[in-house]
């Protein structure tokens, strides 16, 4: 499941905060964070549901009234659900007695269906594909022994981004440039293209995965997305890569540069996502800045304005030449 986690939890969450302006809790739309929610006989709940690494259990002769959103936790559907149900590496028991009168649509783990579950949608299962980060560092059983995993999972994931990095600034020297440099140069407006682009692109993905027909798509754009997030995280990597071998008065080449510096941009990151809620937030705006800046420049194909500010100085002097 730990593949699943990242980018897809960051735009899910943002698209349901801003289309539903929802409040934390269960009643009405809301967002369950690492909670445990039980619907039990006779009971009905009216509104969405979005669940986070939670445990949902809808026992038999209960009824949720909208859509459920998972990402991680798990589901045992036992009741009645008048609506969609859409997972990222959750994992989705159907019951026997359950009444699903919508579509379900996985990503990761297939739902379980028992023989008897009344489903009147489709069921659709993607299969997992890998993203850059993963917000929950340790196993749920914890232990001296989560512990070691996690500290490995992000020395992997350390050393994997900085080799990526390694291979965008060889292969790609100039887009990841202009990035890093529209980062640096264009933060707020950076931040502001990639925040609102994170969102929309969340309630795309999200509407085209409930769709059996479009869900591909959706696929697709999660793939767009992580190489955008790929070139851009490169890109900042670079940058900072830079200043760190600037305050030592070391030279070397850019891609050792952009290898250094992403792998340092990565474990901040990480150490990120050990605070709960607050760490994806931190997450979820340092990805906003990258993602901007390779959207401002249509993946670093296209110089942004920033240029005329830097050129702008050697339009003057040139003038005090012609003066002189």
């Amino acid at each position: 499941m730990n593949s699943i986690r990242g980018w897809l939890r960051i735009l899910w969450i943002g698209a349901a905060l801003i289309a539903q302006g929802a409040d934390s809790g269960p009643a009405d739309d809301g967002i369950l964070f690492r909670e445990t929610f039980t619907l039990a006989e006779g009971e009905i709940h009216a509104g969405n549901l979005l669940a986070v690494d939670s445990v949902l259990v809808l026992e038999e002769g209960s009824r949720f009234e909208g859509n459920l959103i998972l990402l991680d936790g798990s589901l045992d559907l036992a009741g009645t659900v008048q609506g969609d149900i859409a997972s990222a590496g959750a994992a989705v028991r159907i019951a026997e007695n359950a009444v699903l009168e919508g579509n379900v649509v996985c990503i990761g783990p297939a739902p379980i269906v028992d023989e008897g579950a009344a489903v009147s949608g489709t069921v659709n299962a993607v299969g997992e594909f890998a993203l850059p980060f993963t917000l929950t560092i340790a196993e749920p059983d914890g232990g001296a022994g989560g512990g070691l995993y996690a500290a490995t999972v992000m020395v992997f994931r350390t050393f994997l981004l900085s080799a990526v990095a390694i291979l965008i600034v060889l292969l790609l020297p100039e887009p990841a440039k202009l990035v890093g440099r529209t980062i640096v140069h264009r933060p707020a407006l950076s931040f502001l293209i990639g925040l609102l682009a994170m969102m929309a692109a969340g309630a795309l993905f999200l509407l085209l995965a409930l769709s059996v027909c479009l869900s591909p798509i959706s696929v697709l754009g999660s793939v767009v997305m992580l190489g955008a997030v790929l070139l851009g995280w490169s890109a900042a990597g670079l940058e900072f890569g830079r200043r760190v071998f600037g305050v030592f008065q070391a030279r070397a080449h850019p891609a050792l540069m952009a290898g250094i510096g992403t792998g340092i941009l990565t474990l901040i990151a990480g150490l990120l996502g050990i605070i709960p809620v607050a760490g994806l937030i931190l997450i979820f705006l340092m990805m906003s800045f990258v993602l901007g800046a390779v959207i401002l420049t249509r993946f670093g194909g296209q110089a942004f304005s920033y240029l005329s500010i830097e050129s702008a100085p050697d339009a003057e002097s040139r003038c005090f030449d012609r003066k002189g």
